[in-house]
């Protein structure tokens, strides 16, 4: 009895302490209390509002302070501050979010103040939040800062010369004491706030055009939207244009947004013109992509397998692919493929198993030799021999490696050629299985004449080829002559090394001389050349003739027309006293600030040229390097409002060259 006697005072005894327990153990709640030691003003969007609140519980220790801040229902914006001490002021900032399409109007800013008992106090203040009107923004590019003034009410712009394309972003200035710089880049295809990705402004060509930007509604300006039946087409880099598609054999293409659309040449291999502008898509249903360039002015296609180019599957569909020389499009000049396989070419599939390219002999296909051949994907890998390959045509043979070609190659026989200005077109047919390839070579018609009636002074311009036309003959300063028949020259840029306007006439203003001038379809200018006799004029030992620039960022009428190293298309500077030489050059236009990399020459192409040793400079802009190119130095800075005089000086010798670059 003793031992549950004990037990039960135990028993009692411990549920008191746990009554005890229980009571000792009552939570406090705690009364946090807010000070506010500032009062929310007015503010603009995108700026970090400051605060300062005593926050006291002298029951409970606190532990947050939060300020949130709500547009309507949804809270937008949220600051958190740590409230270790009770007592103390506490100072924080709330960011209130800028973006596009929100109209002025009353936020509403919470402050909450919570102890570690999780109780708290919630005050709300109205908050009225105005877009703040810049007085200015900033186009911030690789290489320089542009000014856009404020033309209206959230709206800014800068008018210059600039290149075609111009890739930068956008930023703000402070507004007012709790203003920040904000940035506007480019993202998911669009602009948006707090990016500094470059936005890819594109126009027609180059020259003076406005770049503008709405600050309410992030519209901008210029681009070029380049649209195959009402999808867009993503940009690939400055030149180039991308859309993927599933087409059907037969479909009508509607291609919208390119400049100077009608001087784009379109494959008939894949495109069919209809009378009401629109295309016919010719190949068989499938997956393509469809790449434009804006400088060759045309379309690559080429089937597609997912997200990579299209192969030769063993029963004959799929995608075959042309690599070699004498072939390319647009044209051989622009853009021949030889032994690149980048370039590839990818055959329309216009039947089941049946391949075909097509090209004009003298334009896409060289019409003297070729040597090309057939491959199973866009690059090196299965490709067709001998072996795998035959044809029964008498305009082309297939190379064994015994025969002039390679095996799988094709070659024109010898003796033979084909017919400038007619369509050729190769068809490869698979009906018997791949290795089992049959080719047939098609001589079609003429290709239409592009219609070209340039005259100077009432007489036709001699046809150089279907975008060129020229006149040789001599000139004094002064002669003055008119350019007329389909050209209007109101839509032509004029040279001003050479020309000037007089009434409706054209004034020739460079040294006497015998020059040939180019009318020049593709980029609509008056191109001059120093001749010597029928032959372009070189650089004499006196210092006399002419001078030639082939390289990268210089060009008329705008550097998308500069020579690179191609021989063939040097710019020829303007003879402007015995021994002087000179070029006018408008930053963004002619001139690349960006990517200027060229050589001066003492002919049109290769041979004698000015190197390092020969040539110096007294321009604190530009820099020779070892190997005699010129460029501009990394931190020259030039005054894109002006126009820059490129001078070439020969008078103490030709291997005693100074070369100059000052404002007009």
């Amino acid at each position: 009895m003793k031992t549950m006697k004990h037990t039960y005072c135990f028993l009692a005894l411990s549920g008191l302490i746990a009554l005890n327990s229980c009571k000792d153990d009552d939570p406090i709640s705690g009364n946090p209390v807010m000070d506010f030691k500032t009062e929310a003003a007015d503010a603009y969007f995108g700026d970090s509002l400051p605060f300062t609140i005593n926050a006291t519980d002298v029951d409970v220790p606190l532990s947050t302070l939060k300020a949130q801040l709500y547009f309507g229902e949804e809270m937008v914006s949220q600051t958190v501050i740590r409230t270790k001490v009770s007592g103390e002021d506490y100072t924080g900032k709330i960011y209130i979010p800028f973006h596009a399409n929100i109209p002025n109007g009353t936020a509403t800013l919470k402050f909450i103040l919570q102890n570690i008992n999780f109780t708290i106090t919630e005050k709300e203040q109205d908050l009225y939040v105005s877009r703040p009107d810049f007085p200015y923004m900033t186009l911030v590019t690789s290489d320089a800062e542009y000014r856009m003034n404020r033309i209206a009410v959230n709206e800014y712009g800068v008018t210059k010369s600039f290149p075609s394309q111009v890739k930068g972003y956008l930023k703000s200035p402070k507004m007012g004491d709790n203003g920040n710089e904000l940035n506007f880049g480019w993202s998911n295809g669009g602009i948006v706030e707090h990016e500094t990705a470059a936005i890819p402004f594109s126009n027609s060509k180059a020259g003076r055009y406005a770049i503008t930007f709405n600050s309410y509604s992030y519209e901008a300006t210029p681009f070029i939207k380049f649209k195959v039946n009402g999808q867009e087409m993503e940009m690939l880099d400055e030149a180039n244009y991308m859309v993927d598609m599933n087409l059907q054999q037969g479909a009508t293409l509607s291609i919208t947004g390119i400049p100077s659309f009608d001087e784009w040449w379109m494959d008939t291999d894949f495109f069919e013109k209809q009378p009401d502008g629109t295309f016919r898509f010719v190949p068989v249903s499938g997956d393509y992509r469809l790449k434009a360039n804006s400088v060759n002015k045309y379309f690559v296609v080429e089937a597609m397998k997912g997200t990579e180019p299209a192969t030769l599957q063993a029963d004959g569909t799929g995608a075959m692919w042309v690599i070699g020389d004498g072939i390319g499009k647009p044209s051989l000049a622009a853009n021949e493929v030889s032994w690149n396989t980048d370039k590839a070419l990818c055959m329309a599939q216009v039947a089941p198993k049946k391949y075909q390219i097509t090209g004009v002999a003298g334009k896409q296909l060289n019409a003297n030799s070729i040597n090309f051949k057939f491959f199973h994907q866009k690059g090196w890998g299965g490709e067709y021999s001998d072996k795998t390959l035959t044809t029964a045509s008498n305009l082309v043979f297939v190379g064994d490696g015994e025969n002039g070609r390679d095996k799988g190659n094709l070659g024109l026989p010898e003796g033979t050629a084909l017919e400038a200005g007619f369509y050729y077109r190769f068809t490869v047919d698979l009906s018997a299985g791949r290795d089992n390839a049959v080719l047939s070579v098609e001589k079609m018609g003429e290709e239409p004449a592009v219609e070209r009636n340039p005259l100077f002074d009432g007489a036709p311009m001699i046809q150089v080829d279907e975008n060129n036309f020229k006149v040789e003959r001599d000139f004094v300063p002064g002669n003055e002559f008119t350019i007329g028949g389909d050209v209007i020259l109101s839509d032509w840029w004029l040279d001003s090394d050479y020309f000037e306007m007089s009434g409706d006439k054209i004034r020739f203003t460079a040294a006497a001389g015998k020059y040939r001038i180019t009318a020049n379809y593709t980029f609509k200018y008056l191109q001059v050349d120093l001749m010597d006799g029928s032959s372009l004029a070189s650089l004499k030992p006196d210092g006399s003739g002419a001078i030639w620039i082939l390289g990268n960022g210089i060009g008329k009428p705008s550097f998308d027309n500069a020579p690179a190293w191609s021989g063939s298309r040097g710019v020829c500077m303007a003879p402007v006293a015995p021994g002087k030489f000179a070029v006018t050059l408008e930053p963004g236009v002619q001139l690349s600030v960006t990517n200027l990399d060229v050589k001066f020459f003492h002919q049109c192409g290769w041979g004698g040229e000015f190197t390092a040793k020969t040539l110096s400079t007294d321009s604190p802009l530009l820099e020779i390097t070892s190997s005699g190119n010129v460029n501009l130095k990394k931190d020259a800075v030039l005054n894109e409002e002006a126009t820059y005089i490129l001078t070439m000086d020969v008078t103490a010798g030709n291997d005693n060259a100074v070369l100059s670059l000052t404002e007009k």
